[in-house]
């Protein structure tokens, strides 16, 4: 009879044996899976940066190019009645400044 209680006891201890070993192997899958996921998280997040960087540089080139762009880029984008309205204006306040000047 003490043979059959230590071979109970051997069975019940490989029973919670394999039980732990179940529990550790669905754990590992779930903690795999998490790291996969997490993995294309990151292959996602790196594309998006590099989208992002991307327009920032283009951003930057065109800030770069409007800031050393020079006056007549402004002139240019102008059509003709606004040309000669500022024209106008220009020649008003340089007589004004004439006539403040010679006086």
């Amino acid at each position: 009879m003490a043979d059959y209680s230590k071979f109970d006891i051997l069975l019940k201890d490989l029973n919670t044996v394999e039980t732990q070993v179940a529990i550790l192997n669905n754990k590992y899958k779930d903690g795999l899976q998490k790291n996969q996921d997490l993995e294309n998280a990151v292959k996602e997040l790196k594309l998006e940066n590099a989208f992002l960087v991307e327009k920032l540089s283009k951003l930057d080139s065109e800030l770069q190019n409007l800031q050393s762009g020079t006056d007549q880029d402004l002139f240019n984008s102008l059509n003709m009645k606004e040309k000669e309205d500022l024209k106008l204006k220009l020649r008003n306040l340089l007589s004004k400044i004439d006539f403040h000047i010679s006086s």
